[in-house]
């Protein structure tokens, strides 16, 4: 029974993981651009000689360009990974150049901690490998800090890219070939340097990626500074491209922040006819909704509250399948005991126990109905009408 929606997750009034400058490229940097030259200020380590530091790329060499930090826990986690791959291809031409944009002395210092279990490099184990400083794991390939953020801007933020790590292979051409977790670059890695990487097919797929997370950038820009007009504009937009459930969402929340739930009910109501025959995603919204009100974040009259409940209601008449039934008609029993009706709500959470067959929704059904039995048994009794003083 999962009715989570990760678009709901998503609030508008805290946008501050998402710089409002980083969505200023002239051109997006893609697979086939001409990987930019670097310009790193500190080469801290140079795979104890094998290297060279580089700012133009060589013809016939492929190198992988990857960006880190000392706060990164995943990059952290990456770092045995790059060692084992620069271990296995430096004899094929290939250079690892780890970039972060920390100050010198704050990565000095990280490279003296002892690498933590399970994150040795394959031909470590036991005791000696946890005696491993991050110096020692790291200087298979080459480290770097450029604190003017120089190659950050040149690479991630001209390819759209905000999360670390994330990293770039430059192909024999000096030209991009692949942009993505360090974690996945044995398979394009190992095709680039076989020359067998079908570039054009993954440049399809990869640049449809970065102008969707573009196209998030600045709407994310935009609600930094509460502009809510323009990432609305912005949404709609995007939403005419093509349907897209957590835009929709999106746009909702900035509906809501920016005080328009007319708009928000009207906006409500056509995400739910697009999804009329996807009828899971019908009860995903809805709950989401009543989420919402539960948290205090809508009244429990609220216009979208009552189109969350009728859409729910309708999505149950509609469906064939009895669990998918079942958890929709908890839905709605759920709204209708938030508002109040609780008669109605015990009576489809009944309802929805008969038809369920799977054991752990069942639990949670009865559990539901066992609470609102007991809120209407401790509901004080009405207080008699007085007939007012003239």
């Amino acid at each position: 029974m999962q009715k989570h929606l990760l678009a709901l997750a998503l609030t508008v009034l805290s946008f501050s993981c998402v710089p409002s400058d980083r969505t200023n490229a002239a051109e997006l940097l893609t697979i086939g651009s001409q990987a930019p030259d670097l310009d790193i200020e500190h080469w801290i380590h140079l795979a104890g000689g094998k290297f060279e530091p580089v700012k133009k790329f060589e013809p016939g060499k492929v190198y992988v360009v990857e960006f880190w930090a000392t706060w990164c826990g995943p990059c952290i986690s990456s770092m045995p990974h790059l060692a084992d791959l620069q271990g296995k291809y430096a004899s094929q031409g290939v250079q690892i150049i780890s970039i972060s944009d920390e100050d010198l002395e704050t990565v000095e210092k990280f490279l003296e901690r002892e690498v933590r279990g399970g994150e040795a490099s394959e031909g470590e184990e036991g005791e000696e490998a946890n005696q491993q400083t991050y110096r020692q794991l790291t200087s298979a390939y080459c480290l770097t800090t450029d604190p003017d953020q120089s190659s950050f801007e040149d690479y991630m933020q001209a390819a759209a890219q905000n999360g670390i790590p994330t990293s770039f292979i430059v192909g024999k051409d000096a030209k991009i070939e692949w942009i993505g977790h360090p974690m996945e670059l044995d398979e394009p890695l190992d095709q680039v340097v076989n020359d067998k990487w079908d570039r054009e097919a993954y440049a399809e797929v990869m640049r449809a990626k970065q102008e969707a997370e573009k196209a998030m950038q600045e709407i994310f820009a935009a609600l930094n500074e509460q502009d809510f007009e323009t990432a609305i504009k912005l949404i709609d937009q995007n939403l005419a491209k093509g349907d897209n459930l957590q835009l929709g969402m999106l746009k909702l929340q900035v509906l809501l922040a920016s005080g328009q739930e007319d708009g928000a009910a009207e906006h409500l109501k056509s995400l739910f006819k697009s999804r009329t025959e996807v009828l899971g995603e019908t009860n995903m919204i809805a709950w989401n909704l009543y989420e919402f009100a539960a948290q205090g974040r809508l009244k429990a009259d609220s216009s979208l509250l009552t189109v969350s409940q009728e859409a729910a209601a309708a999505a149950a008449e509609q469906s064939k399948v009895p669990d998918e039934k079942a958890s929709l008609l908890d839905t709605v029993a759920h709204i209708l005991f938030l508002r109040g009706d609780v008669d109605a709500a015990i009576k489809m959470e009944e309802t929805a126990i008969e038809l369920t067959t799977v054991a752990r929704d069942r639990e949670f059904f009865q559990g539901f109905l066992a609470e609102m039995k007991a809120a209407k048994e401790t509901k004080p009794a009405a207080a008699p009408a007085v007939e007012a003083e003239k």
